[in-house]
């Protein structure tokens, strides 16, 4: 009976024991603009030709930006140090948190995510033509989405002729 009991500690130790290796960890799901992998991107990008840096603060990303660790495709649309409403954007995209290029090599002004048109796999970004109209005032706007196509993103609509 002695036996038993102190088999049976044991077993509940082993169990419980603090030095046990941990758990592999996924991925926390969710958007989140603080992530590292953004930071990288953001550091592998070249500045644009008038030398402005983009903004590394995630509390300067667009506020529709939804990187997603767990999204076959996401996207953060950051923009230049010091930016006005009117200075140009660029779009990271992302595969399942890992970087997968820019959206287009052009940056645009007053781009935003079309989360209404945006699914797992395509994200949508609206570009507003902003040479004619007010930072504030609406304009005309293009609709551009891109999808992960098993192992690049491809862009479904043409990119705005401005």
């Amino acid at each position: 009976m002695r036996i038993v009991g102190w088999a049976a500690t044991v077993a509940v130790l082993a169990a419980l024991n603090p030095l046990a290796p941990p758990a592999q960890a996924e991925p926390t799901c969710g958007v989140n603009l603080n992530a590292p992998e953004i930071q990288a991107a953001i550091k592998s990008l070249p500045t644009l030709p008038q030398s402005y840096p983009w903004d590394t603060n995630p509390r300067s990303f667009d506020p529709s930006s939804n990187y997603n660790p767990c999204s076959t495709l996401s996207a953060v649309i950051i923009s230049v140090e010091g930016a006005t409403g009117s200075s140009p954007d660029l779009v990271l995209l992302f595969h399942n948190g890992t970087s997968a290029g820019i959206a287009t090599t052009k940056a645009y002004s007053f781009t935003t995510l079309n989360a209404a048109k945006t699914t797992d796999d395509t994200v949508a970004l609206d570009y507003k033509d902003g040479r004619d109209v007010c930072t504030a005032c609406p304009g005309p706007i293009t609709t551009v989405r891109y999808e992960w196509k098993g192992d690049h993103v491809a862009m479904l609509d043409p990119a705005p002729a401005w």
